[in-house]
């Protein structure tokens, strides 16, 4: 295998696939980059066998001297170009021995390879069920939920993001127990299509950064992507090629993102969904942030809990402590319907949601400790639930 290409293409392509590859190193070869360069395309492979990304390029004339394939350290082979100058042509090429030759200009460096061969691949999706939406649209489904994602835990299920089709919307729901978010949009689909898949939390991650990428290249352009949910597999195409001056890019650099589904049934959220909700709060998200981070200093380190004490005629009172019987106090004025109530919440739960809101945020509340509906003023597409704290 032989390839001469400019550092920053190479370097883009890199950039767009590695982070998939697997840094713990369960298998030795699922932590290298695997390279196959044809006389008109390079493709370069990353997977931990949960989340495989491939990138293709196509080649100019004379940029491939010899097809062929091998593998090579990702992290490695990633470093030596983004330090490498500017602009300049970088070689690589395979010799006897697995040994990979990187060179350009008076640089050279030799990578240990693996066989090509050996390099396991997720297959292709089967059954698929292909969903068409545009790219603002699935980052602010994915961008509004994910954060309520569980990092750790038995049930597993809940390390992922549902993604359900019914009634021509598409809803993505993440909870971890304590606190649920739900976001929701319609969507070009048949009337009786109803699917379920649980993507998992690496590959919400890599998708949203992949979808932020494209979107810095496209400016307040957006662009339709087809999401094709298979039985095991989600897999996603996306453009990474040139702009022109109107906004449209080409496929001389594309990305194929596929993820293994969870193989689980994700909890009917609809059933920790509040109603009849008889305690309503209204205030600025700004306000009410702000006066949330100051408190929550002096909040336990363990449990974060901080205390609202709301008032009828709006006066909340906002406070905590801790061990060190450190305490701090602040009232905030809100538009409150209902009778006085005093619950409890984790600081960093609340201004996880607060972080994804925008205006004047509502609090639906019915006890101390009743599940509490969190969403905009007049937006039912986004809404959060938080379990409060025992007092």
């Amino acid at each position: 295998m032989q390839l001469t290409l400019n550092r920053e293409l190479l370097l883009k392509a890199i950039n767009l696939v590695a982070k998939a590859a697997d840094k713990r190193h369960n298998m030795m070869i699922l932590g290298n980059l695997k390279i196959e360069v044809s006389d008109t395309l390079l493709t370069l492979t990353a997977s931990d066998l949960e989340v495989e990304l491939k990138v293709e390029v196509k080649l100019d004339k004379g940029a491939c001297g010899e097809a062929g394939s091998t593998t090579v350290p990702a992290g490695k082979l990633q470093d030596i170009c983004k330090l490498l100058p500017q602009n300049v042509d970088i070689s690589l090429a395979t010799q006897t021995g697995e040994r990979c030759v990187i060179t350009s200009g008076k640089s050279r460096f030799v990578l240990g390879t693996l066989p090509a061969s050996d390099f396991p691949s997720l297959g292709e999706p089967a059954g698929v069920t292909p969903l068409s939406i545009a790219r603002t649209t699935l980052t602010d489904l994915m961008h509004q939920t994910q954060f309520a994602m569980a990092v750790q835990d038995v049930r597993y299920y809940l390390t992922g993001m549902l993604f359900e089709v019914e009634a021509r919307k598409l809803t993505t729901v993440a909870t971890d127990g304590h606190r649920l978010a739900l976001a929701t949009h319609a969507i070009d689909v048949a009337d009786d299509l109803q699917m379920q898949a649980i993507l998992p939390r690496k590959a919400v991650i890599e998708l949203e950064r992949l979808m932020g990428e494209l979107g810095k290249m496209l400016g307040d352009k957006d662009n339709p992507l087809t999401l094709s949910f298979g039985r095991e597999f989600l897999q996603v195409s996306l453009p990474f090629g040139n702009v022109d001056s109107a906004g449209i890019m080409d496929d001389s650099v594309m990305v194929t993102f596929m993820a293994r589904l969870i193989d689980g049934k994700f909890p009917d959220y609809r059933r920790v969904m509040p109603s009849g909700s008889d305690k309503v709060a209204l205030v600025k998200r700004e306000h009410f942030l702000d006066v949330l981070k100051r408190v929550a200093i002096l909040s336990n380190e363990k449990s974060r809990s901080v205390i609202f004490n709301f008032a009828s005629d709006g006066d909340v009172e906002v406070r905590a402590n801790n061990a060190e019987q450190d305490e701090a106090v602040e009232h905030l004025q809100v538009q409150y319907q209902g009778e006085p109530l005093e619950v409890s919440f984790n600081a960093a739960y609340l201004q996880d949601v607060l972080d994804v809101l925008y205006g004047d945020v509502q609090l639906h509340m019915s006890s101390a400790n009743s599940s509490v509906l969190v969403n905009q003023l007049n937006d039912v597409q986004h809404q959060y639930v938080i379990m409060p704290m025992r007092i």
